[in-house]
């Protein structure tokens, strides 16, 4: 019989999941997962990890609880380790103790992996401290998602504190009887409320007001759950502390396309504030190549040329001394980077990331070993800018992967491949304001699709200077 580990995922964004959550997730053999989670988690997972959906929507619940109890139950049975994934805290209003008193019960063993609560985290990401000295001493939280009689649970007459914070989770649908029940309690009408929606994600969208205005700028709204509710005059420190909502891509909605796992484009616009969707165009297929000549020279395009390449002679060699004779170049410094990783240099870097600066540098500086065919190009499965060389060495491909149409619209899309462009155009209808390039052939192949397209391109191919692009537009 196996472990259940009941795990709090926090408020949502990924970069807010503890430690040991992580660590529970990457060795699970099944996973079954709420919905108000950051599904780049699930990349986490093993491959093999049998993944279930049981997520619950105001008025749509995919799976009753007592179901989710004995799901707990049966996948222990099969499994050595079983996570379960819940929003938020386990213990805050998350029925973990049911969950945890069932496995209990059936003699299965369990461990609780706390999570940070969305009645903190989530005011944090909107600027709102849920205590502060000389503000709010203190706080209370409470549901609207019970089963018992709300007047029993929220008892207004001992909510006027002015130096207490007021948090209800799970209760936008009862926004008017919170307000009016302030109010009839004798709460002052300037008191500062707010609604948080989407707390921690990139599209959080928070709502400023008083009891006394405020139902009518949330009816004119379209703020959508998961939201937060808060009563209180830390409300007021917003202007000081909302660091999430002021960086610089908060809110702009931006596609990234991606070959096998590269995820540099990715995580460095979530750190910016973007609301990044990814889609995996390919998948980076290595082959094992038999290197004969070790005294030859190896010309670089990619990364990706680098470690399939090295892949193979590891394979073979194993000694990396027997590299003593060969001879490097590689097309920019991000390229020689990766190779450094393996323990050498390049002889030759471009200055540019361009092949025509590499095919002039080859010319001259590799007249005498062109002469002796003992050059070789070193890529992928695919057609290359590069013209001088004596062979072609392919140790990778660049495999197709069948791409989700999705529709929507977007402020940016980032392409760093010309192959991308053509495999997202060809299954999307998606609108794209700007396009983002890295080169020449990956424009070319935007200009095909996209004629009027509005396109920043970098000058030296670079995924960095491409965000920097961005940041100046």
């Amino acid at each position: 019989m196996g472990k259940v580990y009941i795990v709090g995922a926090g408020c949502g964004s990924l970069e807010l999941y503890t430690i040991k959550a992580i660590n529970c997730i990457k060795s699970a053999d099944c996973i079954i997962y709420d919905n108000i989670i950051d599904n780049r988690i699930l990349d986490y997972c093993l491959p093999n990890c049998e993944k279930i959906y049981v997520g619950k929507k105001c008025k749509n619940h995919t799976m009753k609880q007592e179901d989710i109890n004995n799901l707990l139950v049966s996948k222990s049975k099969i499994y050595n380790n079983v996570v379960r994934l819940k929003g938020g805290d386990v213990y805050v209003f998350g029925r973990g103790g049911e969950e945890a008193k069932t496995l209990y019960e059936n003699g299965i063993h369990f461990e609780v992996v706390p999570g940070i609560s969305s009645a903190i985290a989530g005011l944090s990401y909107a600027g709102i401290p849920i205590t502060h000295r000389g503000v709010s001493g203190g706080f209370n939280v409470y549901t609207a998602h019970l089963k018992e009689d709300l007047e029993k649970i929220f008892d207004f007459n001992s909510m006027l504190d002015n130096y207490t914070t007021y948090v209800f989770l799970m209760a936008t649908s009862k926004i008017d009887y919170i307000i009016s029940g302030f109010l009839k309690a004798g709460k002052d009408c300037n008191t500062p409320i707010a609604v948080i929606s989407n707390a921690s994600f990139p599209n959080q969208k928070c709502l400023i007001g008083t009891l006394k205005d405020f139902l009518q700028k949330f009816n004119k709204s379209e703020l959508i759950t998961p939201s937060i509710i808060v009563v209180g005059n830390v409300i007021n420190m917003r202007k000081y502390l909302n660091f999430y909502e002021k960086k610089p891509l908060f809110g702009k909605k931006i596609l990234v396309t991606t070959v096998g796992n590269d995820d540099y484009l990715l995580n460095k616009l979530y750190e910016l504030g973007a609301d990044v969707h990814s889609i995996k165009t390919g998948e980076i297929i290595y082959k094992n190549v038999d290197i004969i000549d070790l005294s030859a020279t190896f010309i670089f395009t990619s990364k990706n040329g680098v470690i399939g390449f090295m892949n193979s002679f590891f394979n073979k060699y194993k000694d990396l001394r027997k590299l003593c004779n060969a001879k490097f170049v590689c097309i920019g410094e991000n390229t020689n980077n990766i190779l450094n990783s393996y323990g050498l240099d390049a002889d030759i870097i471009s200055e540019k990331s361009y092949s025509k600066d590499l095919n002039n540098q080859i010319k001259y500086e590799l007249k005498n070993e062109l002469e002796n065919n003992k050059v070789y190009l070193v890529q992928g499965k695919h057609n290359s800018d590069i013209t001088s060389y004596n062979f072609i060495m392919e140790v990778y491909e660049n495999k197709l992967l069948e791409i989700n149409s999705v529709e929507n619209n977007f402020d940016y899309a980032f392409f760093t491949c010309a192959s991308s462009v053509e495999r997202f155009c060809k299954s999307n209808n998606s609108k794209i304001k700007i396009f983002v390039s890295i080169g020449d052939k990956t424009t070319k192949k935007i200009k095909k699709f996209y004629p009027n397209a509005e396109i920043l391109q970098v000058i030296n191919p670079n995924k960095e200077k491409m965000i920097n692009l961005v940041l100046d537009n």
